[in-house]
């Protein structure tokens, strides 16, 4: 699936959050153990809503 500019996907993997935070991927799991960050498993990787992001970041300031 390919993204047009301005569209905003639903959900996000570990590494698409990471790359969006500028972070590792080991600290996006991190945030997930450590329940700042909301995320579902799916198979052996984890799904991440793009409302979840929005709320980190403003959180993060």
């Amino acid at each position: 699936m390919r993204e047009t500019s301005g569209e905003v996907k639903e959900t996000y993997t570990v590494q698409e959050v990471a790359k969006l935070l500028k972070c590792s991927d080991q600290t996006v799991r991190k945030f997930i153990r450590g329940r700042a960050l909301r995320g579902v498993k799916v198979g052996r990787g984890w799904r991440i809503s793009h409302d979840e992001v929005v709320r980190l970041t403003r959180l993060q300031g």
